[in-house]
């Protein structure tokens, strides 16, 4: 009887404890929800927690901004449903609309106001490989003074080659306000980004640019220094490039970051040990940094330096003044150098960020952000020391849309250059798209 007894008492205490020590966070099961246009291994690819690990709130948020970043997604979110077995995990999608027909719009700092037809696929094959193709003339300010032919594609690593590509193909036609001459280029280049662990990537880059000579411009003069429009001596100049670089990118999310930064080194050599036109070299400093400063206020500061010795062709300077470079000012021919530096001081206030929108079937996003800051630009030419080159600032204030594709959509004004001896101030409008600290890098097209 006793014997009977201790049975009992010994199956009392270990069969509950058994049933209560299961680890109920450890993930048995993981599905997915509203892939309709995705392939599955696309996904999964971005997903940190798997079947038999405890799950991890940390890694989701990891994972979430990842998906996000694909720019194929509204929204995703995560529904958690535990058992005495484990908890299985249910990611729920909001697919944006496989293809967007639209007004190709494109404001630059050389050309103003652009426009036309344009198409993006916003997920070829279900991969999140992202292709634009658009046509664009100038509206503003003069009706068809470019035009534009654009060829973009953007593919995301969803293989585990560790490698982010993107490809632009560009023709142009333009009287080129800046640079003082009827311009026919073609331009291309391939960037690769690969993965060395979370934070370290390893940049190549190749670049061609084939520019066709205007007889009536052989000289470009600005600031009073006569400089050579083109590098070689037939009917086209041929400037191929190759660089390679290495970063250190914490930011926890690309598309509208609230923390980390962006760090980069570049070295790019072009022209005549390539094969080519002219002979320089370019030495890139690539800094964008995002401080959050409460629940809906971020600090971002951006610094690009780049320094080119040897000798270029006119049309390769640096212009500053537009809303890629140096907001409020009027671009101007003379605003120029060989080097350059920018740095911007941006105060940004998210009113609300990623609202869900539904037209037709066809899912989106949107958000509202209140900006003010400071832009600061050093040009200088062969001839001037860094000391010597010329400085500009602006001061700016506006708002952020932010939207898929795009990015952000973003409306400022502000003044520059008083004159206290004049008593005077100059005002400035600009209607821009994406990060200026990205399109800075690109701001010319």
């Amino acid at each position: 009887m006793k014997n009977n007894l201790l049975l009992i008492i010994i199956f009392i205490i270990i069969i509950p404890a058994g049933l209560f020590s299961a680890d109920t966070g450890q993930v048995t099961d993981i599905r997915h929800k509203g892939l309709s246009q995705t392939s599955r291994f696309t996904v999964d690819y971005f997903l940190m927690n798997s079947i038999g690990s405890p799950y991890s709130e940390e890694l989701w948020q990891e994972e979430k901004n990842a998906l996000m970043d694909l720019d194929i997604f509204a929204d995703v979110e995560l529904q958690k449903n535990k058992s005495a077995e484990g908890t299985i995990l249910t990611y729920s999608y909001r697919e944006l609309p496989p293809f967007i027909v639209f007004p190709a719009m494109k404001r630059t700092d050389q050309d103003g106001l652009l426009m036309g037809p344009g198409i993006t696929f916003i997920n070829l094959f279900g991969t999140g490989i992202h292709q634009e193709f658009l046509c664009r003339v100038t509206v503003v300010p003069e009706v068809l003074r470019a035009r534009e032919l654009l060829s973009y594609t953007r593919i995301p690593d969803v293989y585990g080659l560790m490698f982010d590509t993107e490809v632009t193909i560009n023709y142009f036609r333009s009287y080129n306000a800046l640079k003082l001459f009827d311009e026919n280029s073609f331009y291309s280049q391939a960037e690769f980004k690969y993965r060395l662990k979370k934070y370290y990537r390893i940049i190549g880059s190749l670049t061609s640019l084939n520019t066709k000579h205007d007889r009536d411009s052989k000289i470009f003069s600005a600031d009073g220094e006569a400089m050579n429009m083109y590098a070689g001596t037939g009917e086209w100049d041929y400037i191929p490039g190759a660089g390679i670089g290495f970063a250190v990118d914490t930011r926890e999310r690309i598309m509208n970051p609230h923390k980390g930064i962006y760090n980069e080194v570049k070295f790019t050599q072009y022209g005549d040990k390539l094969g080519g036109d002219g002979d320089y070299s370019e030495y890139t400093y690539d800094f964008r940094g995002y401080i959050p400063i409460g629940l809906h206020h971020i600090i971002h500061l951006n610094m690009l330096g780049r320094y080119r010795p040897g000798t270029i062709p006119a049309y390769e300077l640096y212009h500053a003044g537009g809303v890629n470079s140096l907001r409020t000012f009027e671009p101007d021919p003379d605003i120029c150098g060989q080097h350059e530096l920018l740095a911007t001081a941006e105060y940004r206030y998210e009113l609300f960020a990623n609202r869900q929108i539904t037209v037709f079937d066809m899912n989106g996003y949107y958000g509202l952000q209140f900006v003010c800051g400071v832009d600061n630009a050093l040009e200088w030419l062969p001839d001037e020391s860094f000391e010597n080159g010329r400085y500009y600032n602006s001061l700016y204030a506006g708002v952020h849309l932010l939207v898929p594709v795009l990015e952000r959509v973003r409306l400022e004004f502000g003044i520059n250059s008083p004159d206290m001896d004049e008593k005077s101030v100059k005002f400035g409008i600009n209607i821009g798209w994406y990060e200026k600290a990205y399109t800075q890098r690109r701001r010319a097209r």
